[in-house]
C-alpha cells in the first residue's frame, strides 16, 4: 500500500492522470515495466532511465524519512519458524536492489534471508517467472520445492509460471477475485504456521 501511494505522488509530479484501473496493472511489477507503459501512454518527455532514477531517489528518500517501517503482522515469527525448520529463505522482488536493502534493513530482517534477488538482476519483471527462478537457483532449490508468498496478481502469475506453490496475502489494494490463481489465500501471516505451510505445499505441489 505504501508503494501504491508513492506512485500516486510520482504520477502527480509527472502531471499525468493514471486511472486506478491502469495503476493496478503495475502492482508487483518492476519500474521499467511501469515506466515503459506510462511513457507510451502519456508521451512523457523523460527517458526511461531518467524516470527510473527519479523514482529510485524519491522512493529511497521517502522510506528513509519514515519514523518506522513495520513488517506485516505475523511475518517475523513465521520467518524465524522457517529458519528453525532448516529451510532456506529468499526475497524475490520488483524493487530496486538499493530500495530492497533499505526496506529489509529497516525492518531488521536482511540477515534472515539466504538470498535477495531483484528483477533488475533477473532481467525480466513479474509477471515473467525469471526473478523466482533465479531466487530458487541462488538458494539451491528446485522450483517445484518452493513456496511463494505474494500479494499481487502479477506476482502470483510469476510464481505459478515458475512452477512454484503460491500463497496469496490479501491486502486493501487487491480484491480476492484477483488472487484466485494462487494455491491458497490468507488475510494475514498470523494465519500461517509451519504445519499449515507444509499442508499448503503438499496440496499445491506440482508433480510430474
Amino acid at each position: 500500500p505504501i508503494h501504491y501511494e508513492i506512485e500516486r505522488i510520482i504520477f502527480d509530479k509527472l502531471g499525468i492522470n493514471v486511472s486506478a484501473e491502469i495503476h493496478r496493472t503495475y502492482l508487483g511489477t518492476a519500474g521499467d515495466f511501469m515506466y515503459t507503459d506510462l511513457k507510451s501512454r502519456f508521451s512523457l518527455s523523460e527517458t526511461i532511465t531518467e524516470l527510473l532514477e527519479q523514482d529510485e531517489a524519491f522512493r529511497c528518500d521517502y522510506f528513509k524519512s519514515l519514523p518506522g517501517i513495520h513488517l506485516n503482522e505475523g511475518a517475523l515469527s513465521l520467518l524465524h519458524d522457517i529458519k528453525r525448520a532448516g529451510l532456506s529463505l529468499a526475497v524475490a522482488t520488483s524493487s530496486s536492489p538499493g530500495l530492497a536493502r533499505i526496506l529489509l534493513e529497516r525492518c531488521e530482517v536482511f540477515s534472515i534471508f539466504d538470498a535477495v534477488v531483484t528483477t533488475e538482476e533477473a532481467g525480466k519483471s513479474k509477471p515473467a517467472p525469471d526473478v523466482y527462478l533465479l531466487a530458487a537457483q541462488k538458494i539451491g532449490a528446485e522450483p517445484v520445492n518452493c513456496i511463494v508468498f505474494e500479494d499481487s496478481p502479477n506476482g502470483i502469475r510469476a510464481a505459478k509460471s515458475a512452477g512454484m506453490v503460491c500463497v496469496a496475502i490479501q491486502t486493501d489494494s487487491v480484491g480476492v477475485h484477483e488472487l484466485s490463481h494462487a494455491d491458497d489465500l490468507i488475510g494475514s501471516f498470523r494465519e500461517i504456521t509451519m504445519e499449515r505451510v507444509l499442508a499448503i505445499f503438499s496440496r499445491g505441489r506440482v508433480t510430474g
